[in-house]
């Protein structure tokens, strides 16, 4: 199926483009790209066409009037599939997450050494490294996954995390999204990684497509903050004991709302990572 994604170009000085970007990816955005013009940065973000644009606008609009911005500009347009991915290839570089990690595309080959080589063709789906949020659950993921665990990926994306999660040994990852364009693009990466199949469960589905009697050693949600807040509960009871949980997608600003709905339904905050004005947070099943 053809997918169409609405563009809106903003323009803004560096310190504004932060919190912009942060607020794109709260209204619903799923990618961005930044260039750098002398003190300005005009961000290029996409969103799902099936979004209300003119909710989004009028809440770009909006911040640019609590912020007392005269110098913010908007600039709206349509763009097709082969358009998007065009436009991924110009801009999409490689990415070095962590120390250890480097996401590339396939037309970009990198040897990461005794680190980590991840492969990622985007096409239309969330997570080829270069958000904060992503780049704060491979920080996590690469501390807390442990061999022969398995694995939850809720809100695969383009896969990045699955893969990461088996190169450093779960024995099996389940891979969910909502998005049958992002499951699609997952499937690809993984083959594009020669990810063993039978380790990897890619699929069209949310957390209560999970058995109620399935068990996690490890589950990452690189998710909205309310997507996440509705099923801390399912999640939780599909959760080992005492495993841990990772969180991101979550801006620095929810930070105590969400720890203390955490709190509230019985996790146990282990720490909080942080970059730019995003943090992730893990967190174990309590007793």
């Amino acid at each position: 199926m053809t997918r169409n994604w609405h563009t809106l170009t903003l323009q803004a000085s560096a310190e504004v483009a932060e919190v912009l970007s942060a607020l794109c990816f709260s209204l619903g955005s799923c990618g961005l790209q930044t260039d750098d013009r002398g003190s300005d940065v005009q961000l290029t973000v996409y969103f799902p066409e099936e979004l209300d644009l003119e909710d989004i606008q009028d809440a770009l609009q909006s911040f640019a009037k609590d912020q007392a911005l005269s110098d913010f500009n908007v600039s709206r347009s349509l763009l097709g599939e082969e358009d998007w991915e065009a436009e991924w290839r110009r801009f999409f570089r490689p990415i070095w997450p962590t120390p250890n990690v480097v996401i590339h595309p396939s037309w970009i080959p990198v040897e990461a050494g005794d680190g980590l080589a991840i492969t990622i063709d985007p096409k239309m789906a969330f997570g080829t490294g270069g958000h904060e949020s992503t780049q704060l659950c491979l920080q996590a993921l690469e501390q807390y996954v442990e061999q022969d665990y398995r694995v939850l990926d809720l809100g695969t994306g383009s896969g990045v995390l699955s893969i990461a999660a088996v190169r450093w040994g779960a024995a099996h990852v389940t891979s969910l999204d909502v998005d049958s364009a992002a499951v699609e693009n997952a499937r690809e990466n993984i083959e594009l990684n020669r990810v063993d199949k039978n380790r990897v469960d890619v699929r069209v589905g949310c957390i209560d497509d999970c058995r109620e009697d399935a068990a996690f050693d490890l589950i990452v949600a690189n998710i909205q903050s309310r997507i996440l807040l509705p099923i801390l509960v399912p999640l939780r009871d599909r959760l080992l004991l005492g495993r841990p949980v990772i969180f991101s997608g979550i801006l620095g600003r929810e930070k105590e709302a969400f720890c203390g709905a955490l709190s509230a339904h019985g996790f146990e905050l282990v720490e909080v990572l942080t970059k730019n004005e995003w943090i992730g947070i893990v967190a174990r099943r309590g007793s």
